[in-house]
Order: structure tokens, then sequence, then C-alpha cells
């Protein structure tokens, strides 16, 4: 953060102190802060980088013009509220060059929090080659259940058929019908349920769990474990090239079975004449 401040792109202004040897040592003394023999060294080096930033940004301000500040007044903005935000503050800044960046909680043991932004999707239910017809992302943290009817939107706007049933994680829950489409989340089965409306059920729901593979796939061979695009239409263009490589992926796959699938009629219908 300070070190943003430091290098700030103002002609014509020096700075009584640039604090660059203090702010490196004191960068060091922040690692591993959660040592019990170290936090309270970390603690305090966290503290006096704070106040060299607050320090700097200050001085910034008072020898600026009014044009540069005009000029950078959102870049000054950002910085202010990076200073000035406390722990238990909602939107918090996590990334000075992508302030959309959000602390996403997963509730795990081995992974609590991620940083990053929401990634929604719908596939094809069918079995074999699963095709992405639905994929958006979100810049704020909204409900699992929220993020439903803006992907069941986008396939209206591409033209595609809405499905009748949508299997959903326990995510969801609460929705029980989005634009007439059916919303399926693992539940408790009712005492009226028979063991076939069960068994069906049960089944939905292990289908959806297909869809985790294909988020790994996702993140691991198509790039959208990390977004390196800039901006927040970053993010949404990023997701929308790993579904279409997925997709395009899963097309030539099919048209590699179907031409092997020709060869091979064509191989054996041929041996199969010369025999008669």
């Amino acid at each position: 953060m300070y070190i943003q401040i430091v290098t700030f792109p103002i002609c014509d202004i020096k700075q009584r102190q640039r604090y660059t040897r203090e702010s490196k040592q004191l960068v060091r003394d922040t690692y591993n802060g959660k040592h019990p023999k170290r936090a309270k060294k970390a603690g305090k080096a966290k503290r006096r980088l704070k106040t060299i930033a607050g320090a700097l940004l200050r001085e910034l301000e008072r020898k600026m013009s009014d044009e540069q500040k005009a000029l950078y007044r959102k870049e000054l903005s950002l910085y202010k509220r990076v200073i000035n935000q406390q722990k238990d503050d909602k939107d918090k800044i996590y990334s000075l060059h992508k302030p959309f960046t959000r602390c996403i909680s997963k509730g795990k043991t081995h992974k609590q929090y991620e940083f990053g932004n929401k990634v929604g999707l719908i596939t094809t239910g069918k079995r074999g080659r699963k095709v992405i017809t639905a994929i958006k992302a979100f810049l704020d943290t909204p409900y699992d259940g929220d993020t439903i009817d803006p992907l069941l939107e986008q396939m209206q706007q591409n033209k595609l058929k809405l499905p009748q049933e949508l299997a959903y994680d326990r995510g969801g829950k609460g929705r029980k019908q989005i634009k007439g489409v059916t919303i399926i989340t693992p539940d408790k089965p009712k005492a009226s349920d028979t063991v076939y409306q069960k068994r069906c059920k049960r089944n939905k729901c292990r289908a959806r769990a297909a869809i985790e593979p294909i988020i790994g796939h996702l993140k691991k061979d198509f790039r959208m474990e990390q977004n390196y695009l800039w901006g927040e239409k970053g993010i949404q263009i990023n997701a929308f090239m790993a579904a279409t490589a997925w997709n395009l992926k899963k097309m030539m796959e099919k048209l590699v079975r179907e031409f092997l699938d020709f060869v091979l009629r064509i191989f054996f219908k041929q041996r199969l004449q010369l025999a008669t």
C-alpha cells in the first residue's frame, strides 16, 4: 500500500522523507505474523506501515495543486479508504489494482476464505459430455440462490430453452421456482414421498455433483483460477473465454469420435464384403 503511494506518478513534488529502507524492514517484520513469538512484532510493524502510508498521503495532498487533485481524485479516494478501513468494515479493499476483489467465506476447515469473485454456471444434465449453457461472474458476493435468475436470463437472451428442473446445491436453499424452472436442492424427504420419488430426487442431486470436476477443469486447464485481465469487465470476459474453451473441447471430442466411427464402419464393411 505505502509503496504505491511512494511511487505515485505526480511531477514536481518532492517528498520530505521516502521511508524506503524502513518500509522494507517493516515488511520483513510482518512475515509469519501468526506465530506466537512474532505476533507482537508483526502487529507493531503493520501499525507503523499504516502510519507511514497516512503521512505520505497527507503530504502529497498538501503539495498537490487543485488540477492534480482533480486528476487523481479517484486514486486518492481509494488510498484513503484503504488506510481508514477497519477490521470489521464491510466491502473492504483487498487489492489496489483490483478494488472489486471480494472475500468469500468458504466454511471449510482447510480453506476458510477465498479472495476473488463468484462465478455461476449452468450445464446440460444429459449423460456423457456436458456443455456449459450459461456462465456469469458477479462483482459482489450475492446469496447463492440469487445467482440462478441471472443465469436463466442469460439463457433466454441466447435463445436457449429453459430446463424444466434445475439441480442446485444447498447454497440455493429457499428458492423453489424461478422463471417457471423448478429448483431442486438436497433436503430431507417428505413423509408423503414414495420410494420412487425419493430415489428420483436422490439421483438428480447426485447428477448435480458432476459439475464439480467441470469447475476444477475450468480453473486448472482453462485459466479461470486466476484472472489476468484488467478492470471489472475482465472477470466476465475471463469466464466467457474459459466456458468457450470447454465447449470447443467437447465439440472437438465429439467430432473426433464421429470421424473414428465413420472410418471404422467403412473399414469393417469392406472386410466383411471381401470375406463374403
